[in-house]
């Protein structure tokens, strides 16, 4: 029952959300047609109880327009800015929307995760607590597990697989490391304090993916993409920094204020011959010394 409750707050908040601005009327007609409906439209006391439920659990509002008697989410900008809320309403209201869609599941496809499976349900535990994590860490390039203190700042999906960030007891510095290398985990008793100062966002501010490099400072990049892919950056941009700076027929210049990290190369790669680097030359020319090394493991 609680469940089936839960599920009708998602329901109801993510139509709100979806609608922009919506008539009670409206509300109970997609309730009609959802895979939620029970023979029975949502009366307007227990649309109000939601609504105050829905203010608790997700710090979502939905308020009435007097003018137009029309429902909104009051502090919807908030929620577009607040990633993790974003990310579990939209993917609460997809898992809900393909469980009760089971005549077509063969027909939607999504991305496994493995590393969410083991590990993520105990580093979220630990980060709410602020406790200090016993990590068993067996990264690629070794062949023996690393045993680490580590006290969990935050955790970040890329590229199909979570990563943990965090200060070890052997250094000062934040590090990354990949949950699926993790081989054992143990949430200890001991506490850490957060840095009052530390921003998840704004240490990965400059940063394209997972990896921030002390070494490797942020500099202005323009890129030049050519044919339809101009429309894929303005649909999904590179990093939060993109601006355009030309507009032509058959290509757009970008600009962006970004530490050229192996990530960003990365990316760059996967839209091949979509995209050029036009400036600084120093990332041209790293990039241009990247292709030159796997031109020569293909033969000249």
């Amino acid at each position: 029952m609680a469940k089936e409750l839960f599920n009708k707050y998602i329901w109801l908040t993510d139509t709100v959300y979806k609608a922009d601005r919506i008539a009670f009327s409206e509300i109970n007609r997609k309730w009609v047609r959802s895979n939620y409906y029970d023979g029975n439209k949502i009366a307007l006391r227990t649309f109000h109880n939601h609504r105050t439920a829905i203010a608790e659990i997700f710090g979502i509002l939905i308020s009435c327009d007097g003018r137009t008697n029309e429902y909104y989410i009051e502090n919807a900008q908030e929620i577009g800015k607040n990633t993790l809320i974003h990310w579990l309403l939209n993917s609460i209201s997809i898992s809900n929307m393909i469980r009760n869609s089971a005549t077509i599941q063969d027909r939607i496809i999504l991305e496994n995760i493995p590393s969410a499976q083991k590990f993520l349900g105990d580093i979220v535990d630990a980060m709410r607590e602020n406790r200090i994590l016993q990590v068993f860490y067996l990264p690629f390039d070794k062949d023996a597990a690393l045993e680490i203190e580590l006290q969990p700042y935050f955790v970040k999906l890329f590229n199909r697989r979570w990563y943990i960030f965090g200060q070890s007891a052997d250094s000062e510095v934040v590090k990354v490391y990949a949950l699926d290398r993790i081989e054992k985990l143990v949430i200890t008793d001991r506490l850490f304090s957060l840095p009052e100062d530390f921003s998840p966002d704004n240490h990965l501010y400059n940063s394209i993916g997972i990896m921030r490099v002390e070494a490797v400072k942020p500099i202005d990049i323009v890129i030049k993409a050519f044919g339809n892919h101009p429309k894929y950056l303005r649909s999904l941009p590179l990093h939060h920094s993109q601006t355009e700076l030309e507009t032509a027929v058959d290509y757009s210049l970008f600009k962006y204020r970004l530490a050229p990290t192996y990530d960003f190369y990365q990316d760059i790669f996967s839209r091949r011959e979509q995209v050029e680097i036009t400036s600084p030359p120093e990332v041209r020319d790293e990039f241009k010394r990247i292709l030159t090394q796997i031109s020569k493991s293909y033969g000249n």
